[in-house]
């Protein structure tokens, strides 16, 4: 298999998920792609989606919360001394650094500690905002 029939099929597998998608209310991803010379190998994830076509991953805010934020922080971006980042993931099994983002100019990923990116997202004040709006209109 070479490259331009790898790219080919993976596009035709994303036109098929995209209808099936839209027939059973999901949102399909395909990513981690690779070939050799006589395979194919890549991901796919999904999501429900609701009525306005958005995802609704429901465990990612449960993690979120786990990890101290009030809302879902999966595809925010922050600056760090290592450049632009965007929260992509969390991974459970590393205590002392459980969130996952990918930085923006080459695609790396890193891990980082959740008080960092909540430092880094800008505080308490901003990205808990919707926690800080409840508690001030109970006031």
């Amino acid at each position: 298999m070479n490259r331009d029939r790898a790219v080919s099929l993976v596009e035709k597998i994303k036109s098929q998920l995209e209808e099936l998608g839209k027939q059973e209310g999901l949102k399909f991803d395909v990513n981690s792609v690779s070939f050799s010379s006589t395979s194919l190998s890549l991901k796919i994830t999904s999501n429900e989606t609701n009525t306005d076509n958005k995802a609704v991953d429901l465990q990612n805010t449960i993690l979120s919360k786990r990890f101290g934020f009030t809302q879902n922080i999966i595809g925010l971006e922050f600056t760090c001394s290592n450049g632009d980042f965007i929260i992509e993931g969390f991974k459970t099994q590393n205590r002392k650094y459980p969130i996952i983002a990918r930085r923006k100019s080459d695609g790396t990923s890193y891990k980082f500690h959740p008080s960092n990116v909540l430092k880094y997202l800008g505080g308490n004040k901003l990205v808990n905002r919707a926690k800080n709006l409840d508690n001030l209109l109970d006031s």
